[in-house]
């Protein structure tokens, strides 16, 4: 039996929690040898839950040889730097999303990742949701034929206190977006995954809520280079009906997500077609080949990201995965600023790709002037 890999988990907040747990979960497989925080009080309390040791610097953490991967559970702001040292003191990353605030901090993780051979992973849990894992086996099987529509929804509440309860969110210098990369990112995740490479994009956002600078919410419409169209819908205002979904429509079948507010993707897809017996059919299927799923979707992201140490191949949420989700969000917050539809890729003598907003730009104001 191989060594436990090393890990050590930056940052305490409620995420990182999730984090733990998962390694935890895993036993023999993974030891958690640090936790890191600037309060000392938290990173001693976390230590202490998890019999590990407790830094307040992440360098200390990147230092020690007994931890071969880190988990980065930061305020997003920190995330490429961190990713970055990690990387190149030779440590595996999983991090929290967003995890560049622009896809030039993108560039500089990759970078780090190719000099360095180490895996790196973002965090998109959704794809490890029991619904997602059938839905995936079902699209690479071709049960669906070419898609042709995609929804994506992230209604949610967020009250004043969210934003007040921790100095960074709120800003764009430090949450690095709003609504559409803090919450909905994940669910626009799980539409590319499906639908594809997209070509362009057009979207209004704003920000509806005076305390706060960043966009509460969106709304985009994609289009994706084999002709399929999308929709997404974002907001953080919703009071009081909360939830996720999303619906992918082709030719031979349709899929609804079922799952709740926060694992949409948990929970089997309602599947629908012209044929009552085929959807039944594959309806049925698919709960005999994948019958369980994972009650925390994180351990399934925690669990990908070892394997892939462990078998040296590309995790799941990978950095195309990072890099096509991070192309949509900025290509959404350009549309919003610029009132412009956005072509795909964003190039890196835009402004948007190196700055997030850049000078000159801002949401449109509300209401307006």
């Amino acid at each position: 039996m191989s060594a436990p890999t090393g890990v050590a988990v930056i940052g305490t907040g409620s995420i990182a929690e999730a984090h733990l747990h998962s390694y935890q979960r895993l036993g023999e497989q993974v030891r958690i040898v640090a936790v890191v925080d600037v309060d000392e009080g938290r990173a001693a309390a976390a230590a202490e839950r998890y019999g590990a040791a407790a830094c307040r610097d992440y360098r200390e953490a990147l230092a020690r040889e007994d931890v071969q991967a880190v988990s980065i559970c930061t305020p997003p702001f920190l995330h490429v730097e961190i990713s970055a040292a990690a990387l190149r003191a030779g440590k595996h990353v999983l991090c929290e999303k967003p995890v560049a605030p622009t896809l030039a901090g993108l560039d500089a993780i990759e970078e780090a990742q190719r000099e360095s051979g180490c895996v790196f992973s973002g965090v998109f849990q959704l794809r490890f949701g029991r619904g997602a894992q059938q839905l995936r086996r079902l699209f690479e099987e071709d049960k669906f034929g070419r898609l042709h529509l995609g929804l994506a929804e992230t209604v949610w509440y967020r009250d004043q206190s969210y934003y007040d309860e921790a100095a960074w969110r709120g800003a764009w210098a430090t949450e690095c977006g709003g609504a559409t990369v803090s919450q909905a990112v994940h669910i626009i995740d799980m539409l590319l995954w499906f639908m594809g490479e997209p070509s362009r994009v057009y979207a209004e956002a704003g920000n509806f809520r005076a305390q706060i600078e960043v966009d509460d919410a969106s709304v985009a419409v994609v289009r994706f280079k084999s002709g399929a169209i999308a929709q997404i819908t974002n907001t953080v205002s919703s009071f009081n009906q909360q939830r996720s979904l999303l619906e992918l429509h082709g030719e031979k079948l349709s899929a609804v997500s079922q799952g709740p507010v926060y694992d949409a993707t948990a929970e089997p897809f309602l599947l629908s077609s012209p044929d009552p017996d085929y959807a039944a059919g594959l309806q049925q299927e698919m709960e005999e080949r994948i019958p369980e799923g994972y009650r925390l979707l994180h351990r399934g992201t925690v669990g990908d990201f070892l394997d892939a140490i462990a078998t040296g191949r590309p995790p799941l949420a990978g950095l195309d995965a990072c890099r096509a989700a991070l192309q949509v969000t900025t290509a959404i917050y350009k549309s919003a600023m610029t009132g412009e539809r956005v072509d795909l890729p964003i190039g890196r003598d835009d402004p948007f790709y190196s700055a997030l907003p850049p000078e000159g730009f801002g949401l449109p104001p509300y209401p307006p002037v």
